[in-house]
């Protein structure tokens, strides 16, 4: 069955970036992409962080993919009523501490090939969202990104869930993220 929904283009002019932590030294991200809808082409903003490579197996800087960032320890209230739903079906225990990166999404109940890189989902965007976050190493590691004092976790959630619709755009930057975390939940 073809991809109902594929990422096409990274606009790596994009690209902006700001340090999340010192301790387990941590850069969050984001990263404008181009997707294909059933409806057309639209522009979406994506999350990433540098991992420190410190747990899980994660590659140390190498960059994955996010939901947000929990402002909050507890249950998930911080986001769209959508994106709490996914996180609370896809997170141990359904809460979070303040500050957690909220990645478990992308490490599928799935998991099933030992040479898969895990952390970028285990379906139709697995190798795009990995590409993604190779792109994002050679881009800070070049120093090929804009430094944004100002992106801390609420702006970084905030960004993903706008309902901003972006010039060209049908849809609002919350409601084209919204689809394509349904598109990979839909897989978990």
């Amino acid at each position: 069955m073809p991809n109902s929904i594929d990422i096409l283009t990274i606009y790596p002019e994009s690209f902006r970036a700001n340090v999340y932590s010192i301790e387990h030294f941590r850069m969050i991200g984001l990263i404008d992409v181009s997707i294909k809808y059933t409806y057309g082409t639209e522009r979406v903003t994506l999350a990433y962080f540098r991992s420190s490579g410190t747990n899980s197996g994660k590659i140390k800087g190498l960059w994955y993919p996010i939901v947000g960032i929990k402002t909050h320890t507890g249950s998930f209230t911080e986001f769209s009523d959508y994106i709490n739903y996914v996180l609370e079906n896809s997170t141990r225990k359904g809460r979070a501490s303040e500050g957690w990166l909220a990645k478990s999404l992308f490490f599928s109940r799935k998991y099933e090939d030992s040479s898969t890189i895990r952390g970028f989902s285990n379906g139709m965007h697995q190798n795009v969202l990995l590409e993604i976050g190779k792109g994002l190493r050679y881009l800070y590691e070049n120093g090929r990104f804009q430094k944004v004092d100002s992106l801390d976790a609420e702006m970084l959630n905030s960004v993903l869930t706008s309902n901003e619709v972006y010039k060209g755009n049908r849809y609002s930057q919350r409601e084209n993220f919204e689809r394509f975390i349904e598109d990979i939940f839909n897989e978990y």
